[in-house]
């Protein structure tokens, strides 16, 4: 992921700034930012004005935006961080973590647990035991489905069917239809 970096003070390039994804290894979020960017926001509103904001901006920060609403948004303000991935990673009680597709990593944890992590969310969570949690994060898009066939072990698969979604089990020679629910565990 690269952030935009502010040139000088009061930058106004920052409002080309890129939506943030994903992890953000190798910066250090500082502030965050609520920022009107309809245009029409006033001093007595919560959100910042796109003047104020501006005054805000300081040279050689990173900023990215973090979150959309309507006629605000929040941008955060990064610098760089300089632990290094190993550090951060074990920080988060990670082993590694590696990307395996368009915006999916898989991560090993300290207790043995693979992850596949689609955007902001652990779609599949392969336990040291044997089970599986999937969890859309509340995003049942054909996108989340078609990842979590991709790294779903044979016989187990995730399929709409009139408008409901299921995880489809063939193991052991049986046909078993759940309703896909977050976090569920098989």
């Amino acid at each position: 992921m690269k952030l935009y970096k502010a040139i000088k003070n009061c930058d106004e390039g920052v409002f080309g700034c890129p939506k943030v994804t994903g992890d953000l290894f190798g910066y250090k979020k500082v502030n965050t930012y609520f920022v009107d960017n309809s245009g029409f926001g006033s001093e007595t509103e919560p959100a910042l004005t796109i003047p104020y904001f501006l005054s805000k901006v300081k040279q050689g920060y990173y900023y990215g935006i973090t979150n959309v609403g309507q006629f605000q948004v929040y941008i955060g303000e990064y610098i760089k961080d300089k632990t290094s991935r190993n550090e951060k990673l074990a920080e988060l009680g990670y082993i590694s973590r590696k990307k395996v597709a368009n915006n999916t990593y898989e991560y090993i944890t300290t207790e043995g647990d693979r992850i596949i992590h689609l955007h902001n969310t652990d779609i599949l969570r392969f336990k040291k035991d044997g089970k599986i949690i999937l969890n859309t994060g509340g995003y049942d898009t054909v996108t989340t489905r078609t990842k979590c066939n991709e790294f779903l072990p044979e016989g187990l698969s995730v399929r709409r069917i009139r408008g409901i979604s299921y995880i489809i089990d063939t193991r052991g020679g049986k046909l078993i239809q759940v309703a896909l629910q977050d976090n569920i565990t098989i």
